[in-house]
Formats: C-alpha cells, sequence, structure tokens
C-alpha cells in the first residue's frame, strides 16, 4: 500500500514540474504586454508598431551605456520596440570596460546608441522614440540617395586620408546608408539626376561661369547645395549666394575664447545655436571652426525664400575686416569689424515647386580628418547633410506628456494605512495562531 502511495506522489511531481515547465515554455513565446498607465508610457506610436512590423531585414541595436538611469531609461524603451518584431533585437556594451568595440563602431561618446542592418548603421545620441524610429526607417531603407562632392578647383578630396582630407566624413556618411561621389563639373552639362546633394568643400580656386550657372540651375530645379568656404574665396559665387538670400563676408573671424580650449585665436568656438532650426533644434555641443569667415542673412528677401543663421561664436569674437593687419598679426577690434557673437553658418530654403535648400558655412576645414571627431564638428556636419538631404525628421513622433500624479492621503488615512499591515494583521494572525494551538491540545 505505501508503495503505491509513494508511486502516485512521484507521478504528481513529474506532472506538476511537466506542466511548470509546458507554462514556462509557452509564457516565452507567447505573451502579453499591458501598459496600466494613464499617459500609456509604455506603449508605442502606431507608427513605430507599423515600422516593426513591416521590418524585412534584421535591425541591431547596441547602447554604449555605463550603468545608470540613462542605460535603464534605453532599455526599457528597446524591450517595447523587441516585443513588437523578432527582428529587432538589442544589447549593451560598457564603453569603459569594451573600448575596443567602442572603437570599432566609432562611438566616442557615453550613452549612444548604434542602430544597424546590414552594412548600414547610424548613431543616435538622445533616448526617444522619434529618433529610434528614423533611425530605423533610415537603416532598412533599400534605396540610397547619391552625394556629390565637386572637385577641379582643390577642394577637400573624400579619398584622402590624410589631415587635410575628407575621408572620415566620406566613411560616415557610407555608414549612413549614403553614396558617396566626385564630381568633375567641366566635364558635365548638368548636375547627374541622381544627385540628392551636391557639396562644394573648400575650393581655392575660382569656379568658372559656366560651371556656375550648371549649379544655379541645379538649385532653380529643387537641388540642394551645402558650400563650406574658407576665407578670401568663393568671390565667384557671391551672386548666386545672394539671391539665395545669403551674403559672403570678406573676413576673418578672431576669437579670444579659444585660447580657454587650448586653441589658437583664429578657431573660432562655436556655442550658440539656432533653437527652431530643425538642424540645431537639439544640437549643443561645441565646435571648433579653423580660420572661418563670418557669413549674414540679406535682408528684405523674396517672400518665397527663407533663411535662418545656424550658429553663431561666442560674444568676445570678432570679424576682422583689416585681413593685412592680421596677417601681420597687428589686429585689433575696431568700427569696420564685424561684433560678436558672429554668424558663421546659415541655411536658406525655399518650399513648394522646385523648392530648394542650401546651407553656407564659413569654413570648410572644420569637416576635415584633423577636426572632424573634435567636440561635435562632425556631428554638425552630419546634421547639416541630413537636413540637406531631407532625411531630418521621416517620422514626426510627439513625446508623451508625463504627468505627476502624487497620492495624497489625509492624517487619519495615513493612521489606517500604517496600522493595517503593521499591527492589525500580524496581531490577527497570533490571535489565531493560539486559538488553534490550544484547541489541538485539548484534542
Amino acid at each position: 500500500m505505501r508503495r503505491v502511495y509513494y508511486l502516485q506522489s512521484l507521478i504528481f511531481i513529474f506532472i506538476f514540474l511537466g506542466i511548470l515547465i509546458m507554462a514556462n515554455l509557452f509564457a516565452q513565446q507567447y505573451h502579453l504586454r499591458f501598459d496600466l498607465t494613464k499617459e500609456k508610457r509604455y506603449t508605442l506610436s502606431p507608427q513605430t508598431v507599423n515600422v516593426l512590423k513591416n521590418l524585412k531585414t534584421k535591425v541591431k541595436v547596441i547602447g554604449f551605456f555605463s550603468s545608470g538611469s540613462e542605460r535603464e531609461k534605453a532599455k526599457d524603451l528597446l524591450e517595447q520596440y523587441r516585443y513588437h518584431s523578432r527582428k529587432f533585437n538589442y544589447t549593451f556594451i560598457d564603453p569603459d570596460r569594451h573600448p575596443l568595440e567602442a572603437k570599432k563602431y566609432n562611438v566616442t561618446r557615453y550613452n549612444t546608441i548604434v542602430v544597424e542592418s546590414g552594412e548600414k548603421r547610424e548613431q543616435i545620441y538622445e533616448i526617444t522614440e522619434e529618433k529610434l524610429t528614423n533611425a530605423i526607417v533610415r537603416v532598412t531603407r533599400p534605396e540610397r540617395k547619391v552625394i556629390y562632392f565637386l572637385k577641379g578647383h582643390g577642394e577637400y578630396d573624400i579619398d584622402n586620408r590624410g589631415k587635410i582630407g575628407y575621408s572620415r566624413l566620406k566613411t560616415a556618411l557610407t555608414d549612413k546608408g549614403y553614396i558617396v561621389k566626385s564630381l568633375l563639373l567641366a566635364k558635365e552639362a548638368e548636375i547627374p539626376k541622381d544627385a540628392k546633394l551636391l557639396v562644394i568643400a573648400g575650393p581655392n580656386k575660382p569656379l568658372l561661369s559656366a560651371e556656375i550657372k550648371v549649379i544655379k540651375d541645379y538649385i532653380d530645379r529643387g537641388g540642394q547645395v551645402l558650400f563650406l568656404l574658407n576665407p578670401e574665396t568663393g568671390e565667384e559665387l557671391k551672386d548666386l549666394l545672394k539671391e539665395k538670400g545669403i551674403i559672403l563676408d570678406d573676413d576673418m573671424i578672431v576669437d579670444k575664447m579659444s585660447r580657454l580650449f587650448g586653441g589658437d585665436y583664429l578657431i573660432p568656438v562655436i556655442i550658440k545655436y539656432n533653437k527652431n532650426h530643425p538642424v540645431t533644434k537639439d544640437f549643443n555641443l561645441v565646435c571648433f571652426l579653423p580660420l572661418a569667415r563670418s557669413i549674414k542673412i540679406k535682408k528684405d528677401l523674396p517672400k518665397e525664400i527663407k533663411a535662418e543663421i545656424l550658429a553663431w561664436t561666442s560674444e568676445n569674437a570678432w570679424g576682422e575686416t583689416d585681413l593685412k593687419a592680421l596677417k601681420a598679426g597687428k589686429a585689433l577690434f575696431d568700427r569696420k569689424d564685424i561684433k560678436g557673437p558672429v554668424p558663421v553658418a546659415v541655411a536658406s530654403w525655399k518650399e513648394g515647386e522646385n523648392g530648394f535648400r542650401i546651407a553656407v558655412i564659413g569654413d570648410a576645414d572644420f569637416l576635415s580628418n584633423s577636426y572632424f571627431q573634435a567636440s561635435g564638428n562632425g556631428d554638425f556636419g552630419l546634421n547639416l547633410i541630413s537636413w540637406l538631404t531631407e532625411e531630418e525628421n521621416l517620422i514626426a513622433i510627439p513625446p508623451k506628456e508625463i504627468k505627476s500624479t502624487p497620492l495624497v492621503l489625509s492624517h487619519s488615512q495615513g493612521k489606517v494605512i500604517f496600522y493595517l499591515p503593521v499591527v492589525v494583521w500580524p496581531l490577527l494572525m497570533l490571535i489565531v495562531g493560539i486559538v488553534v494551538y490550544f484547541r489541538r491540545r485539548k484534542l
């Protein structure tokens, strides 16, 4: 009889364990989440869910965080993404403990998220649903936009890996999914039709009038151009830029503040940004522009053209107009000079039919290999290119408004909440236990 009892117990234990294992496996495969918060703070927007459900390729996200609240915030968001798609996965890497991994992904700051799909890769530095979803859209999109860099006038070479080359910028753009090519305009009657952006990076020889006409026609047809123009260059482009609302100044910026950062006074420090423009609204990094000139907006712009200054130097800088005295080391601020903060970057655009986008920066060195990774230089350049190629905001997702809802109790309610679990319930259980004990002793 006892043997049958043991056998039944053993069978029940195996059945119980089997049920537990099956329930665990079932829970791993099929699970549901419920967001009970009033603001639905743990629920992704319909746009994001749609992007995740239609993923054709695998997306891997690598978060470079040390431990802390930012890591937990990122984990909460990434877990929601993984819940909606089996093709989405993520991992975290501590850049202090694994510096080689950080170098492999070209990560230079904490709290960076790398979004990777196939050969495309993008970095984001702000942990928001909008930023992450747009990055996923960009790295998973099959088509690739083409960026042409003008050459033939002494421009910075995208294949030059030396200090004055642009190879780091080319690598960063390729990682973001762009196709980067050189363009010798003297051989072309027009800008190639697949061009999404033309970059004119520091020409030290004047462009021909026929080339300028080709560029003007391209802009008038709705093209996008980024002009990076060092001081004492670009004289032949003034009329074209003026027509689009931008004025090139004949000066060189002197900034005594740059000494505080260990730089030369001819390397102005950019610390003020336009918070209303997509290029710079979330940008707060310091940039260094070696040998820069000032850029202004033309007064009385045509109604269809809009222009905004994107960045300024500190108030301690000025635009020196006496370049001869500056080269002789005798420059001093006077009435003819441009008082700081000095504008160094301007964006101009037209919306509607044949709408164009152009940006002019009074320096080309800041994106060269020597300065690309100096503080925010590379990020500023990439932000400019994202806006010019209309990549800055593919999907707009408004941030969730998190309202504080404190629990307010009266004095008597507070007493009830304290005494009920701490005193009443334990005391009741003790009394019941004592009563049961004495009743059993009487049996």
